[in-house]
């Protein structure tokens, strides 16, 4: 496996796992915690981060044997990540907003709303963790052929 890959899928482990920790919290707790809000935006953050990092890596790994144009957008990511076959087009669709979500947390953070954070931990954090299953997979399919 790629080197820088795989130190990607570590990284976003390791925050996924943080943002575990955040699942166990209750709302209310959520909401009157600074400290514990702040951390799991930013675990989020770079969860995300992580994805768009292997997706890039990815796309420039495999750019010259598939048909494949460069993101201009970090949903292009995803949805070049698609076509090389990594995952399938419903799982495309929720990490496009997943790239949306992270303009919103880095460039208007201020205007993030609490319960929206916490509901994300709660409902969606599984994604992080198929993700890299996706990845894992792909990437030996890649190397049998």
């Amino acid at each position: 496996m790629d080197e820088r890959i795989k130190e990607h899928l570590q990284r976003l482990n390791r925050y996924y796992l943080m943002l575990k920790e955040a699942q166990k919290v209750s709302l209310e707790e959520f909401i009157k915690d600074e400290v514990v809000r702040a951390s799991s935006e930013r675990f989020l953050q770079l969860a995300i981060e992580s994805c768009l990092n292997i997706g890039n890596r990815l796309i420039s790994l495999y750019q010259f044997e598939k048909p494949l144009e460069p993101p201009e957008t970090y949903a292009d990511i995803f949805i070049q990540m698609m076509r090389l076959g990594v995952f399938d087009r419903k799982f495309c669709d929720k990490l496009i907003k997943m790239a949306k979500f992270r303009n919103r947390l880095v460039h208007v953070y201020w205007e993030l709303d609490e319960k929206t954070i916490y509901d994300i931990i709660q409902k969606d954090l599984e994604d992080f963790r198929f993700f890299g299953e996706k990845v894992v997979s792909f990437l030996k399919h890649e190397d049998k052929e």
